[in-house]
């Protein structure tokens, strides 16, 4: 059975009109039974596609999903087909973000086909499945939340060419009525958008998903150098609970640093190894025979604070390009006050 896949530019069904399954904005009929504890949570499956180029440097909404009146939605997987020319071996998609009514979420997702995928596709021509973002349907989970009337955005962003391929994406979702958040959740329905993962908090806590590429070659003198820096502020924590890198035949050795307490993971040589031929940290990409793997409990667990967070790398004594290697990390993140 072949997938057709849905332009933006075809009007979006507001209500799911009882069922509780949708394929690509059109409801399908279903019969659950009346003793399933959650009948009336619907699933949805949402497919967007960009066949007119994205120019270098510049964003494309690839799905566009409103919540249905009288409904919230939980947003819990993506997958993404990035374009890939077969006869030139590119692909000039850099990355994908969510966002709502255009503001974004703080979620980065590296996404080329060129072994730098975060968020594989899950079809057959895929060795990974569908990123599950967290598992829904559970009380204290991260995954986006949404209310009913917003927008729920995919948006594609194109690297430094212009991107003439097609981009595929697609979407997993829950939607609740107001007895379902109620079962589930514990909360009315107007405050579904105000739980961890949701759009609305206060303080957010949510999944942290950032990137980094490699911005300049390494001195090819086996020393250490940031591939990945961010600033946490003393208010924000952050815990990294996956890393994935795409190697480089250069590289040597990589670990994960928190600069305040001078802590890294891991402890001792020879730190994760990078090399293309033992990559210790399979970034999970469509073509990895391995996913993005899960830390250890003691560096998952590590909080990072009123610090910089890093991830370091060395090269093996001969220089990696620019843009020879990159990293995709997975966590959590909490504003405190």
């Amino acid at each position: 059975m072949s997938l057709v896949f849905r332009r933006k530019s075809v009007k979006k069904t507001r209500t799911p009109t009882g069922t509780n399954i949708m394929i690509q904005g059109r409801a399908a009929p279903a019969n659950p039974s009346p003793n399933m504890p959650h009948r009336s949570v619907k699933y949805v499956e949402y497919y967007g596609e960009i066949t007119d180029g994205i120019t270098a440097g510049l964003t494309k909404d690839l799905i566009e999903y409103e919540v249905p009146d009288g409904h919230c939605a939980e947003l819990y997987a993506i997958g993404i087909m990035p374009d890939y020319d077969p006869a030139t071996g590119t692909s000039n998609l850099l990355d994908i973000t969510i966002a709502t009514n255009d503001v974004d979420m703080s979620l980065k997702f590296l996404c080329n086909h060129n072994g730098m995928n975060s968020l594989p596709y899950g079809d057959r021509a895929s060795k990974q499945p569908i990123r599950l973002l967290d598992y829904p349907m559970r009380r204290g989970n991260l995954t986006p939340k949404f209310n009913e009337g917003v927008e729920i955005e995919i948006k594609a962003t194109a690297g430094d060419n212009d991107v003439t391929e097609p981009v595929r994406g697609r979407i997993k979702l829950l939607l609740y009525e107001p007895a379902d958040v109620r079962m589930y959740y514990g909360t009315d329905i107007n405050n579904f958008a105000s739980l961890p993962g949701g759009i609305d908090q206060t303080l957010p806590r949510r999944i942290f998903a950032d990137y980094a590429i490699l911005s300049s070659a390494t001195e090819g003198k086996s020393r250490w150098n940031d591939l990945y820096k961010l600033a946490v502020k003393d208010y924000e924590e952050i815990k990294v609970t996956h890393i994935g890198i795409k190697p480089h035949a250069n590289a040597d050795s990589g670990k994960l640093y928190d600069h305040r307490l001078k802590w890294e993971a891991p402890e001792y040589e020879p730190y994760w190894k990078i090399n293309e031929q033992y990559n210790a940290l399979p970034f999970g990409d469509d073509d990895d025979y391995q996913p993005t793997q899960k830390l250890p409990s003691v560096i998952a667990d590590h909080v990072f604070t009123n610090t910089y967070l890093k991830f370091q790398i060395r090269d093996n004594g001969s220089a990696i390009p620019a843009k020879g290697i990159a990293i995709q990390l997975f966590g959590t993140y909490r504003r405190v006050r």
